[in-house]
């Protein structure tokens, strides 16, 4: 358990050094989309920075935002490829840091609530 939990915080600063990084490419444009999308960005990285489970969902369709976003050429187009397959990386750790920080504990089947 403790070996999956070092990974764990490994990947969490993966995926925060993503956002940020995300969020400079996108402000760097300056357009006015881009900068609110990077505002966007700035609020999921809080979120998964405090290991919230709203912020882990966030960063999952953030990524296939992101992917969409550079498919299409509507930003990112700098590093379209990148940000694509990075789109697919970021749903797939955030998915997995939501079951690992934030895994409600489950009720036993034989002993239902009072």
């Amino acid at each position: 358990m403790k070996k999956i939990t070092s990974l764990a915080y490994f990947f969490n600063a993966l995926l925060l050094l993503w956002l940020l990084a995300a969020a400079g490419f996108l402000a760097a444009e300056l357009r006015i989309e881009t900068i609110f999308a990077a505002g966007l960005t700035l609020t999921v990285a809080w979120f998964v920075y405090k290991r919230q489970r709203w912020g882990y969902f966030a960063a999952a369709a953030w990524g296939l935002a992101c992917y969409q976003l550079a498919k299409e050429e509507l930003a990112l187009e700098l590093v379209k490829r990148p940000a694509m397959l990075g789109g697919f990386a970021v749903v797939v750790v955030a998915l997995f840091l939501h079951e690992i920080f934030c895994r409600r504990p489950s009720i036993a089947r034989d002993n239902p609530p009072s």
